[in-house]
């Protein structure tokens, strides 16, 4: 079955990628024309987790909200790169992430859990603007991301002693992604972004991000808004379920 879904996704992935050498084609003079622009963005991002983790001792899950995150993140950095040429854009983008939560867990021989999650996640996106006019700009393209996991589970002592178990892996994903602008007026900006992706058998990423946006000047520019992950894997056997969601707040210099 997940052979079959694999072999399904790589089509989709195929038929997708021969659209956007069509379109290549037929934007090739265009893009003779163009000159590069570059964007960099710094961004906090200030997430709860929800977590669901298969161990030897039974599912383990633990959630926190959004107004916990400041407490629960033990340390981020999270920032992004896009370079424009004509209608096409390019765009990498980093975050790294140590979070942890706790719960009480369903198990009589023990008190509460704690999961922590350390998350790197290298994005990176190929895109086409597929509409561009006064009321809005709209890019579709292709990617990948690219994670590293560390997750460990914490059950304090109960009617038995405490005991963890970790777990870790190493992954990539291809991505289909759209990115969206839609112009207010002369300073403000709305703006959205999301991708879906997974190799079609045991792992599923998507992300999705809807902000607004100030323009200070032609160089700097802020974002306020939401962004939510969610993370599907089978990491050393057990299943893994993570999902991040809270607010973002973002500066970008255009050059």
């Amino acid at each position: 079955m997940g052979q079959r879904l694999g072999s399904r996704w790589r089509m989709r992935m195929t038929k997708f990628a021969i659209l956007l050498l069509g379109l290549i084609s037929a934007d090739g003079a265009a893009a003779q024309d163009a000159d590069w622009t570059y964007k960099a963005t710094i961004y906090g991002w200030f997430p709860g987790m929800s977590s669901s983790v298969d161990t030897r001792f039974g599912t383990v899950e633990a959630d926190s909200s959004s107004s916990d995150a400041l407490s629960d993140l033990d340390m981020a950095f999270m920032g992004s790169f896009s370079a424009q040429y004509g209608r096409w854009a390019f765009i990498g983008d980093l975050l790294y992430s140590d979070l942890s939560s706790s719960q009480d867990t369903p198990f009589a021989l023990y008190g509460d859990g704690t999961v922590d999650v350390k998350t790197t996640a290298i994005s990176g996106y190929v895109l086409y603007r597929v509409v561009e006019n006064p009321q809005m700009l709209l890019d579709l393209g292709a990617g990948f991301r690219h994670f590293d996991v560390d997750v460990d589970v914490a059950l304090s002592p109960g009617r038995r002693p405490a005991a963890s178990q970790s777990f870790n892996g190493s992954w990539t994903d291809p991505l289909i992604a759209a990115r969206l602008s839609v112009p207010i007026n002369d300073n403000w900006f709305l703006s959205g972004f999301a991708d879906w992706g997974g190799s079609g058998g045991d792992d599923e990423t998507w992300q999705i991000y809807a902000g607004v946006g100030y323009a200070f000047d032609e160089k700097w520019s802020t974002q306020f808004g939401y962004r939510h992950m969610e993370i599907s894997k089978e990491l050393d056997g057990p299943d893994m379920s993570i999902g991040m969601g809270g607010p973002v707040l973002a500066l970008t210099y255009n050059f």
